[in-house]
């Protein structure tokens, strides 16, 4: 059983984040833990990391009346085995995420799970003539990348960085900095939502990418070069860091385009490249996406000695949707790897000081 979750009578009840629960995969990984914790009746507080709390609370509620009737049948007498709690976060906001990381400490004495989900693509419309290259040229990879799609440019946060590279990428390292005590005390775990996009169009000259069209991709390929040297020095602490990937899902990225014939080709095009073409990365619902991260958050200790950081954990599916999970090598630099840790520590001594 995983020692996430394993009971015993004296253990202390254990603590996991996620950024981003409210949607997509981060709220289908609160539902897989809220169920397994609800299922085996061990402890556990789920923290939902949210920017909008109303959507939060909403995710909240969908939680508990999902899983009621399991928790009613199972623990009728007992405390609620799983509790389900919200921290509101903004990840594009260094304030914000200091003022959450203060209050987590004051709420909690452990961080068990991390998982660093939140993220953000900042579409401004199709491209059509993408679209009729990815079509008639490479169109299973079209599919499985974000070609369709212009993203904005010259996005800069409050805090005079590159918008998305803050949301998907620094945000999340300052929490990590901020909480490592927290994930020390538990011998706990980080996960990251990586990406297959995250090849595409980085530049140390734009590593934050404001200039460029790709800086969702950018910000994950950052993601997977810094985790290598990241997980190097957090196993100094006892805390491991892994990268987890969900494969194709239909998100709340497409949701934003006002382009309904599009979102229907894509999920025509997801099912047919999986129950057709075989490929298993199409996992379509973010049921299937979060199997990667909730295998590495409920590995127990001795699977967790199989588990290496220089890895991607795919999330995959059958043609019939059965989920199961894949590792390949991450595509990693050491060089820039190097440079990106060096950027992203000198963000922390900058904004230490303030």
């Amino acid at each position: 059983m995983s020692p996430l979750l394993a009971p015993a009578a004296d253990s202390p009840r254990k603590i996991a984040l996620i950024t981003g629960g409210n949607s997509g995969v981060g709220l289908a990984i609160a539902h897989r833990l809220y169920n397994y914790s609800t299922t085996t009746g061990s402890p556990l507080t789920l923290v939902l990391g949210c920017r909008n709390m109303a959507k939060a609370e909403t995710a909240r509620q969908q939680i508990l009346q999902s899983s009621a009737n399991l928790q009613e049948s199972t623990y009728p007498e007992e405390k609620p085995t799983c509790l389900v709690e919200l921290l509101h976060i903004d990840t594009s906001s260094v304030a914000s995420v200091k003022h959450a990381a203060r209050e987590f400490s004051q709420r909690y004495s452990r961080l068990d799970r991390l998982f660093c989900n939140a993220g953000a693509m900042a579409i401004s419309g199709l491209n059509a003539l993408s679209i009729a290259r990815g079509l008639t040229t490479h169109p299973i990879a079209f599919f499985e990348s974000s070609e369709a799609m212009d993203q904005q440019r010259h996005l800069v946060s409050s805090d005079g960085l590159g918008l998305i590279f803050e949301t998907n990428v620094f945000g999340h390292y300052l929490l990590i900095h901020l909480l490592t005590d927290f994930l020390s005390e538990a011998r706990g775990r980080v996960i990251w939502t990586g990406s297959s996009a995250s090849q595409l169009e980085f530049s140390r000259a734009d590593y934050q990418h404001v200039l460029g069209d790709k800086s969702y991709e950018s910000s994950k390929y950052i993601i997977d070069q810094i985790n290598i040297p990241l997980a190097e020095r957090l196993r100094e602490r006892g805390v491991e860091s892994y990268v987890a990937e969900p494969g194709n899902v239909q998100s709340n990225f497409l949701a934003s385009l006002d382009a309904l014939w599009f979102q229907l080709l894509v999920s025509l095009v997801f099912y047919i490249c999986r129950t057709m073409a075989g490929l298993p990365r199409f996992t379509i619902t973010a049921e299937a996406g979060c199997e990667s991260a909730c295998y590495l958050a409920l590995a127990s200790d001795e699977q967790k000695e199989g588990l290496d950081a220089r890895l991607k954990y795919y999330s995959h599916v059958t043609r019939l949707g059965y989920s199961s999970v894949a590792s390949l090598p991450i595509k990693y630099d050491r060089s820039t790897a190097t440079f990106l840790m060096n950027k992203l520590d000198g963000l922390i001594e900058r904004f230490d000081k303030q």
